[in-house]
């Protein structure tokens, strides 16, 4: 390879790779060797010569997409199907501070075909769209998970479930009383999160002052238990409407061990009819529901 092309692609800042069709490197860049360090392999500039692919495999976590994807981007450029091509490595996470994006260009010297594979860091790019993505999943007034994240935890939630075959439990409340202001809900909100004390607990608040509590590994009657600590803690607050009137809350809980035939929508279905239950009832203030059998009233009265 001409030396003066050798001299610029040295001066970048990216790690650069060309290679042949048929995927030999014919070059790397200083900078590649650095690459390949930090990523924990250790063929560094002494790839001349080998294929591509099997350097990927060595510092890739699951080469296998990426390298059925390139090899395609490659066939394509170099039948001048396409004039560039962009891919990312896969398998990446920002915890590696490295999330590389591959770009491929056709070069021609001396009658001969080569492809440049410009690898840029976008972990910086990465980063502030993870951060974009956060302020999605977060309650504005209450700084606690949302819907869109109670969504995705829950489903997540179930197929983990279901794949131990552990039983999981959910909690609705749903507080009741005139117009509620955020500093309240902010209360209320720390009351739940004190329950949400594992990786496989999550706190939201959904709608119409509605929270919801899931527990991963957790029976009815634990979280039952749960249930009573929170309404306790909750009355305890004292909360006050902007009207002037005390602020309680309902509580519908259930539980399940998910099997193939079911559904997610079965417990939180299930959830969600104790706690219209608890909602209407003159008496209980908990209600717990199985998703398949009958209502058991809790144990709180209301007053």
């Amino acid at each position: 390879m001409d030396y003066i092309y050798k001299g610029i692609l040295d001066s970048l800042d990216s790690y650069i790779v060309v290679i042949e069709g048929d995927g030999v490197i014919s070059f790397t860049n200083k900078k590649w060797g650095d690459l390949t360090e930090a990523m924990g392999a250790t063929i560094g500039m002494d790839c001349l010569g080998k294929n591509y692919f099997d350097c990927c495999s060595m510092i890739l976590l699951n080469p296998d997409d990426f390298i059925t994807e390139c090899k395609l981007q490659i066939a394509k450029l170099l039948q001048g199907e396409n004039s560039e091509f962009v891919l990312e490595f896969s398998n990446y996470t920002i915890n590696h501070q490295i999330w590389l994006e591959v770009t491929g260009n056709l070069l021609v010297l001396d009658q001969s075909r080569y492809v440049i594979l410009n690898h840029s860091n976008i972990i910086n790019r990465k980063k502030d769209r993870a951060e974009i993505e956060k302020l999605t999943l977060i309650d504005s007034v209450t700084g606690i998970a949302n819907q869109k994240s109670f969504n995705n935890f829950y489903s997540n939630e179930w197929q983990r479930s279901m794949r131990n075959r552990i039983e999981m439990a959910l909690l609705l409340g749903e507080l009741e009383g005139d117009e509620i202001d955020g500093f309240q809900l902010k209360k209320v909100a720390k009351i739940f999160e004190k329950h949400a004390r594992r990786a496989c607990d999550l706190v939201a608040v959904l709608k119409n002052n509605q929270f919801a509590l899931i527990l991963g590994q957790t029976n009815s009657e634990s979280c039952e238990f749960v249930a009573l600590e929170i309404h306790q803690e909750i009355l305890q607050l004292n909360l006050m409407s902007i009207e002037g009137n005390q602020i309680s809350i309902n509580i519908g809980i259930s539980s399940a061990t998910p099997t193939l035939i079911d559904t997610s929508d079965m417990l939180f279905n299930s959830v969600d009819l104790a706690l219209r239950k608890a909602k209407s009832s003159r008496q209980q203030n908990i209600y717990s529901h199985c998703p398949t059998i009958s209502f058991k009233a809790g144990l709180v009265m209301k007053n």
